[in-house]
Parts: structure tokens; sequence; C-alpha cells
């Protein structure tokens, strides 16, 4: 009888247990599937997540900063991996921000719990941990609802899926706003300490535990409490006495004294260094472009998180070169450059120094564009025979007052001889260069002036259209539509994207394609002994095309590789007070020196379109 009776416990038992494990389960299918629809809502991707932590940020409202780009907020980033990161600036920013973040799943219930109870208190405080941190700066805003928090929640369990500890704290390193125009804590602590966790050993500055607590308690106060404020150095005494560390240079006494941030953050204060300074025509290029692509849409009161394809170490490397070559170059009169390096893989501006509407006298950089007319159109190779001898009343000449007689079209681009390509726009006519320009689906036209001003470059040309048609060529037609310098533009409250840009590719055009082949292994000649840019090659490939305008009033040089293409231009406000009239050519060395830093060492590969384009004559 007893067994009898106990069979039925049993059973009851099982069902019980079974029913509990149906509810678990359903609930872990719940939980998944709302996790999901709430990062589809978001657009949450690994690619995503890894893109926007990565890029700088502009914040932007239409309706303020049209008219004032210089006041639109910028965050700029310079990203630094987890193995760069010391050790003790990491426990300083678990310690400030999250001390169970490798144990929890994403929140912590004890935390928020504490942040409930503080808001009853004198020192309410926020209980979110470092990935729902994450999840509200990457995706979700910072609008103030109970949905947005259900919303951060979700994207943060997300985030805790597909990303391992170590990723997510690297990326938290890397997002925070920490004051004075910096994302990240490697922008910080350049700005602050004049320190870079990515150069340890190429710099005479030591990192400190106090350093680190400095910069940790930034991320909670970045405007009111970063390191040139007295509160910092209060909060990072007590941070480091939480981690069991003795301060050195935040003591009881010194803190108490308010002079102490010009000592201890020295850096900020030595002089104006203000990150906008630098991003700033990267920042104008994109409230233009951006009032020209959303000033009809509804959104001039909105305010807006604004990703660009700016990149600040490679704006670093641009500003050092032309601090250092830009010199002798100014003190022959030339006062206004222009420059600008495209990354060749996204068709995004990576660096920029000059204004959004730059215009300038080409030069001889329009000859590669007219001679597309030959080579897509009429049948032209590299070895096709030009004539460079006098043409024109007067005649045409070239800048070393020589004629070559009858040369090749790879000589004469080369040696930028001038009267061969006064013959083809007279003998093609602009109308042909112009066909294959609009097949290309460039901006850069032949027109306005006199056929020989148009073939020699001495008419001003948008710097932006000029750039646009190179780097079409550079990259076969991969980038039709660059260089762009918006990437992304969302609504700040909600994170909703208003604006996305991409790189658009031409259309198969088999014949536009062998033309831009031969125009790659034809620019290589100009870097070489026969060349007006020789001296350009950093590595084995490097396309150049040199233009010195009239009077010499401007000189231009612009290189292609297979990553990158840049343009360097310096022109004279006031030709009659050149004191000496340089060719192009004396921009040699200011690239050279720009493409071998942001190449990093690294040989970007071969020139040419491939695809079995075989280009006839070589």
């Amino acid at each position: 009888m007893e067994e009898q009776a106990e069979a039925p416990r049993y059973r009851t038992i099982w069902l019980v247990l079974a029913f509990m494990i149906m509810i678990f389960g359903s609930g872990l299918v719940g939980v998944h599937s709302w996790v999901n629809a709430v990062a589809s809502r978001y657009g949450a991707s690994v690619a995503t997540t890894e893109e926007r932590v990565h890029s700088n940020r502009l914040i932007v409202n239409l309706s303020r900063h049209e008219d004032s780009p210089w006041n639109a907020p910028i965050e700029e980033a310079m990203y630094v991996d987890y193995d760069d990161v010391p050790e003790v600036m990491r426990d300083a920013i678990l310690e400030s921000e999250d001390s169970w973040f490798f144990y929890h799943a994403g929140f912590n219930p004890i935390a928020i719990g504490k942040a409930v109870l503080s808001q009853f208190g004198d020192d309410p405080r926020g209980g979110s941990t470092i990935t729902q941190q994450l999840a509200k700066q990457v995706y979700v805003g910072s609008r103030r609802d109970l949905r947005r928090k259900f919303d951060e929640l979700a994207i943060a369990l997300w985030l805790e899926w597909h990303f391992s500890k170590r990723q997510l704290l690297e990326f938290y390193f890397n997002t925070p706003f920490m004051g004075h125009n910096t994302k990240g804590i490697e922008a910080a602590a350049r700005y602050y300490f004049g320190y870079s966790f990515k150069r340890e050993r190429a710099q005479a500055i030591t990192f400190t535990p106090d350093m680190a607590a400095s910069l940790a308690v930034t991320i909670k106060n970045p405007t009111g409490g970063n390191p040139t404020k007295p509160r910092n150095m209060r909060q990072a005494r007590r941070l480091l006495l939480a981690m069991g560390l003795t301060p050195k240079t935040l003591t009881s006494k010194a803190v108490a004294d308010k002079r102490l941030p010009r000592r201890f953050a020295a850096h900020a204060f030595a002089r104006d260094r203000r990150l906008s300074d630098q991003f700033g025509s990267a920042r104008d290029l994109a409230v233009v472009r951006l009032a020209q692509k959303l000033g009809a849409k509804g959104v001039k009161d909105t305010s807006l998180d604004v990703v660009t394809f700016y990149s600040s170490e490679i704006q670093l490397y641009l500003d050092r070169a032309i601090a250092k070559y830009a010199p002798p170059i100014r003190k022959a009169g030339y006062d206004r450059l222009s420059a600008v390096v495209v990354d060749n893989a996204t068709g995004g501006i990576a660096a920029i120094v000059a204004p959004p509407d730059a215009r300038i006298y080409p030069g001889s950089t329009v000859k590669p564009l007219l001679a597309l007319c030959g080579l897509v159109d009429k049948g032209w190779t590299a070895q096709t025979r030009v004539e460079d001898t006098p043409i024109g009343i007067p005649p045409v000449k070239n800048g070393d007052h020589r004629y070559l007689g009858r040369i090749s079209l790879e000589r004469a681009l080369a040696a930028s001889r001038n009267p061969p390509f006064v013959r083809m726009i007279r003998s093609f006519g602009r109308g042909c260069a112009n066909s294959v320009l609009a097949r290309m689906k460039t901006r850069f036209r032949f027109e306005g002036a006199r056929d020989r001003s148009l073939a020699l470059g001495a008419e001003p040309v948008k710097l932006m259209d000029l750039l646009n048609a190179y780097v079409t060529i550079a990259t076969c037609g991969r980038v039709s539509n660059g260089p762009l310098i918006l990437k992304e533009a969302r609504d700040r409250s909600t994170q909703t994207v208003v604006l996305a840009q991409t790189a658009k590719p031409l259309a198969k055009d088999p014949k536009l394609t062998a033309g831009f082949d031969a125009l790659h292994q034809m620019l290589q000649a100009t870097t070489g002994p026969i060349g007006t840019a020789n001296g350009s090659r950093f590595v084995n490939d490097v396309a150049a095309k040199t233009g010195t305008s009239d009077d010499n009033r401007q000189i231009t040089l612009i290189t292609f590789t297979h990553a990158y293409t840049v343009l360097v231009s310096a022109a004279a406000s006031d030709p009659s007070r050149l004191t000496r009239r340089l060719s192009s050519h004396a921009l040699v060395r200011m690239v050279h020196n720009i493409n071998a830093n942001i190449h990093g060492g690294r040989d970007p590969g071969p020139l040419g379109c491939g695809g079995g384009v075989v280009v006839a004559g070589r």
C-alpha cells in the first residue's frame, strides 16, 4: 500500500519539475526573442557596434550650427586596444564604474537596488553596469523614459551575447565623453597629461596610478569633474584609497590646494589644446553636407549624433607633416594650404585641412582626366604618340621652356608637357572628356573658359570635384561618390538613424575600367626619374600627378596608392607678393612624409584595376 501511495507522489513531483522547466524554457525563449527584437529595432550588429566605438562623434543641431559650425560640440576619439591600457587604468575604471563587471550577465540587480534606494538619500547614484552604459552610448541614447531603460537592458544583454568581457571593456575604454572635446581614455590622456597609452615606449612621461584614478572618475562628470577641476582631484584620491593604493601626487594636503590641477594636468593648461581645432575642417564640411542632405527633411531642431569618416590619427600625421614641411613654402608667399586624405576602401575623408567650399587652380592635375577621352573612346594607349611642339599664338610653353617633339602619352603625362593636351582638347573637344566624366558619375567637368585654359587647368575648380574624379580613378570605380565625410547621423534622443552614407560603385564598364588601369600604370611613371613628382615613391606602387597653375600662383600634388588618395595644394592669395615661384615638386617631401606615416610601414599592394583588364601598348 505504501508503494502505491508513493507512486502518485513521485509523479506529482516530476510533473511540477517538468512544468517549472517548461516555464523556465519559455521564459528564456521569450527573453531571447525580446532582446533580438529590440536589437533589430536599433540596427544592432557586430559590425555596427565596432564601427561606432571606433568613430569620432559630432553633435549637431542644424538650427543652431548650420551658420556657425564651429560651435558644434565634438567628441574626438583615438582608439586604444585593451592590451595597451595598463592594469592600473583598467582597475581604476572597474572600481569606479562596475566592480562586478566580470561576474554579471550585463546587469547587476544589487547595484540597481542600491541605486533605487539612493534616490531617497543625499547621494543619488546610477545602477547601470559598464555594459548598460555601452548600450546607452552606442545604441539607445539618452532620452528619459522607462522604455529606454528596458531597451538599454535588452541591448546590454545582446552585447554580452555577442562580445567577450574583454572586448566590451575595450569598447568602454573608447566610448565615454571625457570633457574638452575628448572621447575615450586615449584622447583624454593625451589632452590632460600629454601621455599616450599607444606609445608607451616613445615618451618621457610616466603614467601613474594618480593619473589613472583622475581619468576614471572623469567618466562620471566629464564637464565639471575632469582633471582640470579641483573636484576631480578629491574624487580621484578617494578612488585610490578604495583601491588600496597610496596617492603620490593626490595627497590630502595637495588636493586641498585649488591650484593643484594646473600642476597635475599641466598639459591641458600649457596652451590652447582644443581638439576641435584639429577636427575643425572635417567638422565644418560635415555640417555643410548635413545641411545639404537634411535641410528640408524636418530635422532642423533635432539634436543629432553625427559619425564621420574622419580619423584623428591620420589628421595628426597630416598636421605634423604640414608643420614640418610647410614653413619654407609659406615663406615663399604661398599662404593658403589645402590638404585632404581619402581612404580608398571607404571613400571617406580621413583627414582634411581646407574650407568646405575650397576652390583651387588645378594646373596639370586635369591632364589625366582629359587623357581619359583618348584612352576610353579613341583607342589610345600609353604608347600612343603625341606632339610636344609649339601650338597656338602665343605658343603654349612647357615649364622647362623646351619641347620634346613626338613622345608617348605616358611620357607626356609623367613630364607634364602642355602642348599635347591643348592639341587633345582642340582635336576631341571638351564634350568627349565630359562624356567620359559623366560615365564616371563624377561632378568634375571641363566647362567655362577657353579650351586652352581648360587643358592647362588655368581656371579655378572645386577641390572636392577634382578629388572626386581622382578617387574614382584610384579605386577603379569602386567608389564613385567620394570623398565622403558623413558616415551616419542619428537622432540624439532616440538614436534613430536619419542619414547613412556608404561608397557607391560604378556600373560595370570595361572600357572605362581599362582607361583607369592605363592611368594607374602611366601615373606611376610620374613618380620615377622622368616624372615631375620624382621622389614621391615610398613603396613600389605610387601614382601621382603634379599641377602648377599660371604664374605659379598655385601648386598641387595628388598621389594615390591602393589604400589612400592624398591631395596637397598651396596657393598665394596675392601672387604679386611671391618671393619665390615654386613648382609643385616643392610639395613632394611633405606628401612623401604623409604617405609614409598614414600607411604605417605597410605596402598597400599593387595598383591596377585587375579583373583581366588588358591595356594595349605596354
